[in-house]
């Protein structure tokens, strides 16, 4: 809960989201899936909102741009990896042995899925209060 609580800002209530939040399918048990789905939309209502207010007179097509830029697999990996989140990845052994712990891929998908276990646990607030946290440096960019 501490290391959870340093690295969102936010202290759990309830550490089942959290813990499946960092559970990759190859374990058998309740994965990160779900929890990416809805942390996936969560993001991009945050940044969406925030790229609408930052830049009043922008168009929709570079305001899209930017959007799926930060939104981006890519970016989710580069913020995952900032915070060591692939580290703390619960992996099955096949996962492990296919270099699961080095994957941008699910490293982008733990981001999401944090974001997602963030949004129950603690409301838009508590989701918000992270995003902009982490994206906060590439919004204005």
């Amino acid at each position: 809960a501490d290391t959870l609580a340093h690295i969102t800002g936010h202290r759990p209530r309830e550490l089942g989201h959290f813990t499946q939040a960092l559970t990759h399918g190859s374990t058998g048990k309740a994965d990160y899936q779900r929890l990416e789905f809805l942390g996936d939309r969560v993001l991009g209502l945050v940044i969406s909102t925030e790229l609408f207010a930052r830049f009043p007179g922008a168009p929709e097509g570079e305001l899209s741009s930017r959007f799926n830029a930060l939104v981006s697999g890519e970016a989710c990996a580069v913020i995952a990896r900032q915070l060591d989140l692939p580290e703390l990845v619960e992996l099955g052994a096949q996962a492990i042995g296919d270099g699961g712990r080095y994957s941008d891929n699910i490293a982008a998908d733990v981001a999401e899925s944090l974001i997602g276990a963030l949004y129950l646990d603690g409301g838009l607030d508590a989701a918000r209060a992270f995003i902009l946290a982490q994206w906060g440096p590439m919004l204005d960019g």
